[in-house]
């Protein structure tokens, strides 16, 4: 009895390993380690701004971003970067008329610098080539005065967040490719100028023709933007 007892369990002895696979051998499991933690990337995005409450802020136009990432923990990803993007907004003369103070859409170009905080969903592992993640950035973004406002307007410089989601797509184990979307916040601040009533078109007391009724002084925007990158390992 004790002879055979002994035989059963040497002969299960190596079956031990292959039970600890969850179901896969090592060869076929959809999971692959990324051996490497710090990546050079390179982007190139789309933003599609929608100018805000008074439609005067940044929208519409092509990013282009660098940044260096680095892996702390295997759930864990930081990236220091920065990015510009040459994006359009309208010009407003507030004392124009109604009809013709718009004048149309300008050249507005935007830089900012960036830090983020990346959640790799798989940990340090792809999943059949794919490593999804989630994260944000927080930054500071400048946009210079466009010299045909002459109501006083500028993005000027703001602090900025933007929540992110997408994934990584590896090219074995020196680079990847990455697609993901995400949503800048940041806070427009209009000139008093808006809230005055336009000297060409001035309003009554009930119905204003000031280019900002409201009161409104300032207000958060969100501004989508998609990107496309390719990282290489350091």
């Amino acid at each position: 009895m004790r002879r055979r007892l002994l035989l059963a369990l040497l002969l299960a002895a190596p079956l031990a390993p292959l039970a600890a696979q969850v179901g896969y051998l090592p060869t076929e499991s959809p999971y692959r380690p990324i051996q490497h933690g710090s990546f050079l990337e390179g982007s190139v995005g789309r933003i599609y701004g929608g100018g805000g409450l008074l439609d005067v802020g940044n929208r519409d136009g092509t990013s282009y971003g660098l940044r260096y990432t680095l892996r702390a923990k295997n759930t864990l990803q930081f990236s220091f970067g920065g990015w510009t993007a040459g994006t359009v907004r309208n010009v407003v003369d507030a004392n124009d008329s109604v009809a013709t103070r718009n004048k149309g859409a300008f050249p507005s170009r935007l830089i900012a610098g960036e830090i983020g905080i990346q959640l790799n969903v798989t940990g340090g592992k792809t999943w059949h080539g794919a490593a999804p993640f989630a994260g944000v950035s927080f930054g500071i973004v400048h946009g210079g005065q466009v010299v045909s406002d002459t109501s006083g307007y500028a993005f000027g410089t703001k602090l900025f967040f933007a929540p992110t989601i997408g994934t990584r797509f590896f090219l074995g184990q020196s680079a990847y490719l990455r697609l993901d979307v995400r949503a800048m916040l940041w806070n427009l601040t209009y000139p008093p100028a808006y809230a005055l009533e336009p000297s060409k078109q001035p309003g009554t007391t009930t119905n204003s023709n000031a280019v900002n009724p409201t009161g409104i002084t300032s207000q958060y925007t969100i501004t989508p933007e998609i990107r496309f990158g390719i990282g290489i390992v350091l």
